[in-house]
Parts: structure tokens; C-alpha cells; sequence
């Protein structure tokens, strides 16, 4: 799964529904080396008889626009 240093795990998910493949997934958040930028990386895994595949996406905000964002919805009561 995904393997940030520092990193806060939002979500972490294993299921094997009866009679089915494995599937892991990983919702994580952390800042960036220069701490400018918010990650949010998710991670998935699916093991199946005939192998395993993974998928790791990374979404990233300047921590600006994230501060003001958090600044307009505490102002504004929501």
C-alpha cells in the first residue's frame, strides 16, 4: 500500500466478498517535501487467481489555496 513517510491514512479497506478476488485500498494525506502542497494519494490493489494489479494516483493543491478554502468555509458558517 501506499508507503508515505508522515503520511495521515484517511481510509484503509480490505474486503473479499464470499467466493471473490482480494481488494486493498488506500486513501492517504500529506504534505509535500516543501510543504507548498497538500497529497492525496490513493492506492488499490485487486489479487485475483490470475494475478494482482495495482493503481496509486496522486492529487495535490497548493496549501494556499487549501488555507483559504478552509478560511471562506469558516466564515461563512458551513
Amino acid at each position: 500500500m501506499v508507503s508515505e513517510q508522515r503520511a495521515l491514512i484517511l481510509e484503509q479497506r480490505l474486503s473479499k466478498p464470499a467466493g471473490s478476488d482480494l481488494f486493498c485500498h488506500e486513501v492517504s494525506l500529506r504534505l509535500s517535501e516543501d510543504r507548498r502542497h497538500l497529497i492525496l494519494s490513493r492506492y488499490t490493489e485487486h489479487y485475483s487467481p490470475q494475478g494482482s494489479q495495482s493503481v496509486e494516483r496522486h492529487y495535490q493543491v497548493p496549501m494556499d489555496d487549501a488555507l483559504r478554502w478552509l478560511v471562506q468555509r469558516a466564515e461563512h458558517g458551513a
